[in-house]
């Protein structure tokens, strides 16, 4: 799942998963956090790409209407001023934009390992 409120970031993610991670599947896309909701309660991904500042809401109030979160989240922001909350929400990892190709595929095969030994993690908001 790719949330973004910006149609051209959309476009890159979807293009690099397509050329360098085939075997991924983007089950959804999303330009405002009201929509993105809904599309991850239907499609229960196991990660979302999550831009924070956003129209209507931030990245990090979409997390807050999941008390109880089922999917990893690799936030994609123009903005690193935001990378230590990010951790308090648990983020597998947090990337610039500009996106760097090699380190958006680096940041997958460690995505890729961490899911085929420990599995989804499951975090509680407390």
């Amino acid at each position: 799942m790719i949330v973004d409120d910006e149609p051209d970031a959309v476009t890159s993610i979807e293009l690099i998963i397509k050329e360098f991670n085939p075997d991924l599947q983007v089950v959804g896309t999303s330009n405002i956090i009201d929509n993105a909701w809904e599309v991850i309660k239907e499609t229960e991904p196991e990660l979302v790409f999550l831009d924070i500042d956003m129209p209507r809401g931030s990245g990090f109030d979409l997390l807050e209407r999941f008390p109880i979160r089922k999917f990893e989240v690799i936030f994609i922001t123009a903005y690193a001023k935001y990378m230590e909350k990010a951790k308090n929400y648990h983020s597998f990892d947090y990337l610039l934009k500009p996106i760097d190709i090699d380190i958006f595929n680096q940041t997958i095969a460690r995505f890729k390992a961490h899911i085929e030994k420990e599995g989804i993690n499951v975090f509680k908001m407390i």
